[in-house]
């Protein structure tokens, strides 16, 4: 089993040829506050981005013994009884919303909530026990990969297909916060599209959107942000997250990078076609359906709007299949030979 390219969650479809699929990435940084909560969702769906994701866990699973990081994780915990609301909210404006669990009982939580599409944190991505549960559930994975090897994605990547779940997305991420320039990698994007054929994207924590829009060149399609309502709250994941108004231009910069792509076909685009300095082929008269082409009836002349003036002879005796007219340019479409 190959991993899948093309994966559909909710009404949306993700290729390697779609256009960047955008996760705004609350985390922790609602400050166990629900109405914070939703007005970032809100600003998430203001600056057009695609999903919502938040961090589900049991502090006391993840630290059973109560000490320091108990404590840190317990004053930035999601209150598993907002999930629905959450939810509601986010779906209600248009967004996807999906949480990263780090243990069994989160994911059984938001499963029973519905969601649509899972998001495996780097940390838990060689748990391969809850990497397996939550293929297990035959939705759509986005699977970070910091902290990780080659043989970790692998490992992890094996844990997905062989409960049949083919339906996976790698996100190229360094789990350090924030990114440095020389630490981002990015041109694993490349390798994994390379080794795995499948949609590629990058979990982003750098200070600029410059290494989103690299990405975007190397072919990454889905991009995940941190967001925040102010830089300066107190918390582990503001002071590198995106305030609403940079959110906006991030999201509205890696499209302008996606649509700068184009097919990758070389031809003249159509303002150079108006404006370029090339010779095309245009009717020196108004002829009826049937008449046969000769030089007589074509004239050379700027600018090249379709068929280039390189062509004449091997237009001439073509007959033309409906009346054209003069100083028209002459079209493929408009011969038979």
């Amino acid at each position: 089993m190959t991993i899948n390219k093309i994966i559909n969650i909710g009404d949306k479809s993700i290729s390697p040829t779609s256009s960047p699929f955008v996760i705004a990435e609350i985390g922790s940084n609602f400050n166990q506050d629900i109405d914070l909560a939703k007005k970032l969702i809100s600003i998430a769906a203001e600056s057009k981005a695609d999903a919502v994701k938040f961090q589900l866990f049991d502090s006391k699973t993840l630290y059973p013994d109560g000490g320091d990081m108990y404590k840190i994780f317990k004053s930035i915990e999601l209150n598993p009884k907002w999930i629905k609301e959450l939810k509601s909210t986010a779906e209600d404006l248009g967004l996807i919303f999906m949480a990263s669990c780090f243990d069994f009982k989160s994911v059984d939580v938001i499963e029973e909530a519905g969601v649509v599409a899972h998001k495996i944190a780097s940390s838990e991505a060689t748990n391969l026990d809850l990497v397996a549960y939550i293929a297990s559930t035959q939705k759509p994975i986005f699977l970070s990969t910091g902290m990780c090897d080659s043989v970790d994605v692998q490992e992890a990547i094996n844990a997905c297909l062989n409960f049949g779940n083919d339906q996976i997305c790698l996100l190229q991420c360094t789990a350090q916060y924030p990114l440095k320039i020389e630490d981002a990698n990015l041109r694993v994007i490349s390798t994994f599209k390379s080794i795995y054929n499948c949609n590629v994207g990058f979990s982003d924590h750098s200070l600029s959107n410059i290494q989103a829009v690299t990405a975007i060149g190397l072919g990454a399609n889905i991009f995940e942000k941190h967001i925040t309502l102010d830089k300066s709250s107190s918390g582990p994941d503001h002071f590198y997250a995106l305030e609403p108004n940079q959110l906006k231009l991030y999201i509205d910069e890696i499209h302008e990078a996606f649509e700068s792509l184009g097919s990758g076909i070389k031809k003249m685009s159509d303002s150079e076609k108006k404006e370029g300095r090339r010779d095309g082929l245009y009717y020196s008269d108004d002829f009826l359906k049937g008449d046969s082409l000769s030089q007589a009836k074509v004239i050379i002349k700027r600018p090249a709007l379709d068929i280039r003036s390189r062509y004449l002879g091997m237009i001439i005796k073509a007959k033309l299949k409906h009346n054209v007219f003069k100083d028209d340019p002459i079209k493929w479409e408009d011969l038979e030979f």
